[in-house]
């Protein structure tokens, strides 16, 4: 079973990694560790937040479960390099219900020809070099 989380960058700190809730504002929270309570006599056990971050909601990925060539965890929204040639971003595509490299145009190598190709097969060759938040996708590509 993989591992459920996320991460969002706060405007103070950085990225942060956790779980994801929502305020009754719809503004998102990464949720870093929990506390127990059931000292109100209640039947169940409360959880309340204990270390949590506002984040933008622009920068919000949720985990892979995959990790990289290098062993670093996969995040939708990173942006991966291919065997050294190929330039890509991951997405999750509601469709497939699937994580996706999505190669950028101008990408020629043949089973990128349709754009997406499953994360899954190509974790062990791909390496993260940054992601969308911080860098653009052509910002890489540049600097590759």
């Amino acid at each position: 079973m993989r591992e459920i989380k996320f991460r969002g960058k706060n405007k103070d700190i950085g990225w942060v990694y956790g779980q994801l809730v929502y305020d009754t504002n719809g503004n998102p929270y990464i949720v870093q560790e929990v506390e127990q309570d059931n000292s109100y006599g209640l039947e169940e056990t409360m959880l309340y937040a204990t270390i949590w971050y506002r984040v933008d909601p622009e920068t919000i990925g949720q985990y892979t479960g995959l990790k990289d060539k290098n062993e670093k965890e996969i995040y939708e929204g990173d942006t991966v390099k291919l065997d050294n040639s190929i330039i890509g971003k991951v997405i999750f595509d509601n469709e497939y219900l699937g994580y996706f490299i999505y190669a950028n145009e101008g990408n020629s190598i043949e089973e990128f020809e349709n754009g997406e190709q499953p994360l899954y097969d190509y974790q062990n060759s791909i390496e993260i070099i940054g992601n969308i938040t911080d860098n653009s996708l052509e910002e890489v590509q540049n600097e590759q």
